[in-house]
């Protein structure tokens, strides 16, 4: 009878809408498989086998619901919404590709947004708004005979297409920030790949009157031996850094400011191959973050170690982790990954620690679609910070859940073979 009191007290602090994707999971746990940001959050770099002279219409859109029930460390708030991305595809050339279209996010309820690029969940802006938030797409891709020099020039296959991991990108900004701009160099070989990027966030003009962003970022992956071997060893060597800057934009100056994390790590697969266990994942990272000039972030340095243990059962995709954070700070990530709080206040850990787990199952819709579904839990530890008025702030142990659902639609119609 105690067991199942605490269980109902716990249900009833969780949100209605918590229960219902809770819910939601259960109902289609039969029928799905696992992974999401592999099936639903990642697009294919590849171009179409002769694929010369093809025009097509491709449209790309993404549905989600998520919840986050946060605490301690950032606010909780829910995402309800789409975006959706028509595109004329063309390939003038076996291995080049031309895509122009638009990127449209619509919020559930929402009839207005703020200007501007989404680089997170963005803040409303009561002067700076407009009814629709939509982006212009255009990409170029020119790829070797061989496929394994890509060139991306325009918008860039990004979130969690670059690969990065869990502590350095957090995979909710696939559904709110907008496709990534600028460069980007693709490296594919048998024992090394490599993804090379520049995401020009916001370009100022003279005389502007906000500053200059853009993220500088390598994602590679050293494969100790070959993939397919029933132990497969990899090495990732990851760096994600951001400007905020330049020098034309008018009064108030607010100057540089310049942040990077790198990440090195060692895995191994393990593939089973069984009908109910197929793989077991194991990962180990060293995580590192710099200020290197400016001062728009209460912390200079810290580090941190990132461990997570997954495995593949059947249709459930399970994954256990733990962050280790000292004084870390992840630019591109979840503050849970960090010691730094995402509030207007923040407070700065000295010593955090978190401890995540999470269910995920996904299952493709032939070649048109994927869904996926996920619930993690993350459960902070406690411990004691340094406010903006140097004023020591205790932290109690807390458990926050995130859960969501995602259907992602990419169908393509053919139009010509000119």
């Amino acid at each position: 009878m105690e067991t199942k009191y605490r269980i109902f007290i716990q249900l009833e602090h969780m949100s209605k809408s918590t229960i219902v994707l809770l819910s939601l999971l259960l109902s289609l746990s039969n029928e799905l498989h696992a992974q999401i940001e592999q099936d639903v959050f990642t697009a294919s770099t590849r171009l179409e086998e002769n694929g010369k002279g093809k025009l097509m219409l491709h449209v790309d859109n993404l549905n989600f619901f998520q919840n986050n029930e946060f605490k301690t460390l950032t606010d909780g708030y829910s995402l309800p919404g789409l975006w959706i991305q028509p595109r004329l595809v063309f390939y003038p050339l076996e291995n080049l590709k031309i895509e122009a279209g638009m990127h449209m996010l619509y919020y559930n309820g929402a009839s207005r947004y703020p200007t501007g690029t989404y680089i997170k969940f963005p803040e409303y802006q009561n002067n700076e708004d407009k009814r629709v938030h939509i982006r212009p797409f255009f990409r170029a891709h020119l790829a070797s005979k061989n496929q394994m020099f890509h060139l991306i020039l325009g918008n860039l296959y990004g979130g969690s297409t670059h690969r990065l991991i869990e502590a350095l990108y957090n995979p909710e900004l696939n559904l709110t920030a907008d496709p990534e701009s600028g460069m980007q160099v693709l490296f594919k070989s048998k024992y090394f790949d490599a993804d090379a990027w520049i995401d020009w966030q916001s370009f100022i003009f003279k005389n502007d009157n906000h500053r200059e962003r853009f993220v500088l970022a390598l994602s590679s992956n050293l494969k100790l031996n070959a993939p397919q071997k029933a132990v497969n060893w990899y090495m990732p060597i990851q760096i994600v850094g951001q400007h905020i800057g330049g020098e034309v934009q008018t009064s108030p100056y607010h100057g540089i400011s310049s942040l990077a994390n790198l990440g090195i790590g060692i895995g191994m697969k393990w593939n089973i191959g069984r009908k109910i266990l197929k793989n077991i994942q194991a990962e180990s990272h060293f995580v590192g973050y710099k200020q290197l000039s400016g001062t728009l972030l209460p912390i200079d340095n810290g580090y941190g170690w990132h461990n997570a243990v997954s495995t593949r059962l059947s249709d459930f995709y399970v994954k256990v982790g733990h962050m280790n954070s000292r004084k870390f700070v992840s630019i591109l990530g979840s503050p849970y990954f960090g010691s730094l709080s995402d509030s207007a206040e923040p407070t700065v850990f000295r010593h955090s620690q978190m401890l995540y787990g999470k269910v995920e199952y996904s299952k493709r819709l032939k070649q048109i679609g994927s869904l996926g579904i996920n619930v993690t839990l993350y459960q902070y530890f406690s411990g004691h910070g340094v406010n903006v008025n140097g004023e020591e702030i205790g932290s109690q142990s807390s458990t926050s859940i995130l859960a969501g659902i995602y259907l992602r639609i990419h169908p393509s119609l053919f139009l010509h073979q000119f």
